[in-house]
């Protein structure tokens, strides 16, 4: 009897559990409601999509979804296309092909049966910008635009007015067939700048529609007159003269430097009010670059002009004989009693010379030969590397020629013949005080 009770209650234990048991709900994956590109250019676009869209036609985001977009061209099979998975509503693709028309789908990241792709969207990459805009033929009221075509488009639309106008709302400009466009009727003395982009139709018509790559610019320039005719006038080995027409203005700025590392925004910049300028203080056998720019205002110049390539300063070349005369010295002769010096080395590369000379020394009866060396820096000073116990006596004591006594300070290289340097004498000696000058220029000019 017992038995067939416990066999009951088995029986009804299993029955109740048949009935209360729960099946597996299944959550359905989450659905894509719109996708569409965006940004695009010559070579990138971005993907967009959203879960859902409200009344406005607006796409929303959702959050807390993982996606899996893939994108390739027409045709393509999403599964084997090229794979983008993120947590975002959106992602940004590179390396496009100009012109070219791409598909993507998009799928929230979801194993089940009724994931599925949403898709294709296409989208067409636009061609390249233009590029090396610039700005010719500028007078106070007109100038030519200019620019390169960055790919095969054959029309452009121009957009200009004053520096800072606002691109949206600007008038556009069509060129037609034209990689170029003359502005007219424009305020003189002020700065313009202007975008260009390209029609990427393969043929133009009146209306030019169709799509556009982006924009390039701006680029800027003044109705300012520049400068004309740039030429070298005279170079010498520490020294280059320039002139230029004025162009009916008044106000130029100049810049130069050595050529290997030079750009007018990063030269020597010098302001001058006459239409020639000299550089000074340059080295020798070195190449300098010169631009030059006029000044309209403050804020306001024309563009840098180059003087037809760059200059190079000849060789210091200073080997011979040399007469040579003091002026300004009452005392004895810096190098010595005799009419003429020899000036027996010279070091482009150190830009130092070494002058041979009969001494002023009273040596048991003799005038021994002496060496004088020192270094013409480019700045025009003169640099003497340790002091040389080699000059003019000075009421019989011996003197130091260099960095003691005499000391030569600063040098102008007059013309490929002649040197004149400048010495300062310590007149301090208490045996020199028939010695009152302090300053002495050495002229040297060669036989």
């Amino acid at each position: 009897m017992r038995k067939v009770v416990l066999l009951l209650l088995i029986g009804f234990v299993y029955s109740c559990s048949d009935e209360v048991q729960i099946p597996e709900i299944i959550q359905p994956c989450q659905t894509v409601a719109a996708s569409f590109a965006s940004d695009i250019t010559s070579n990138s676009a971005r993907l967009n999509w959203c879960g859902t869209v409200n009344e406005a036609g607006e796409c929303l985001p959702v959050t807390g979804v993982a996606w899996t977009a893939s994108w390739g061209t027409p045709g393509f099979d999403p599964d084997a296309g090229t794979i983008i998975n993120t947590t975002m509503t959106s992602a940004n693709i590179n390396l496009l092909s100009s012109q070219t028309t791409y598909e993507f789908y998009v799928k929230s990241d979801c194993d089940l049966a009724n994931n599925e792709w949403f898709g294709p969207v296409a989208f067409t990459t636009s061609c390249p910008a233009p590029t090396d805009l610039g700005a010719t033929d500028i007078t106070q009221t007109t100038a030519l635009l200019t620019w390169m075509p960055g790919g095969s488009e054959i029309a452009w639309e121009v957009k200009f007015g004053l520096t800072g106008f606002n691109l949206e709302e600007a008038d556009a400009f069509a060129t037609g067939n034209n990689s170029q466009y003359p502005v007219t009727n424009l305020q003189p003395n002020s700065e313009y700048e202007f975008y260009v982009r390209a029609n990427c139709n393969a043929v133009t018509d009146g209306d030019q529609t169709g799509s556009f790559s982006a924009f390039s610019g701006p680029y800027r320039f003044a109705t300012c007159l520049p400068p004309l005719n740039l030429v070298y006038d005279t170079v010498t080995q520490n020294s280059v003269s320039v002139d230029w027409d004025s162009n009916s203005q008044t106000t130029w700025e100049v810049s130069y430097g050595e050529a290997a590392t030079f750009t007018p925004e990063t030269g020597t910049i010098v302001t001058v009010n006459n239409s020639n300028f000299t550089a000074n203080g340059l080295c020798p056998s070195t190449e300098y670059a010169f631009a030059v720019r006029t000044l309209c205002s403050t804020t306001t110049q024309s563009p840098w002009l180059g003087f037809g390539g760059n200059v190079i300063t000849p060789a210091l070349g200073y080997t011979g004989m040399y007469t040579y005369e003091e002026i300004g010295n009452t005392d004895e002769l810096i190098f010595g009693d005799s009419a003429t010096v020899d000036i027996v080395s010279v070091s482009d590369t150190e830009r130092s010379i070494t002058v041979k000379y009969l001494a002023n020394l009273d040596v048991m009866n003799t005038q021994p030969t002496m060496t004088f060396n020192f270094t013409l820096n480019c700045d025009g000073t003169i640099t003497v590397t340790d002091d040389q116990d080699t000059n003019f006596n000075c009421g019989g004591d011996n003197v130091l020629l260099g960095q003691g006594m005499a000391t030569p300070t600063a040098y102008n290289l007059v013309d490929d013949t002649t040197i004149d340097i400048r010495f300062v004498e310590d007149t301090g000696s208490i045996m020199c005080v028939n010695a009152p000058l302090s300053e002495v220029v050495i002229r040297l000019t060669k036989l």
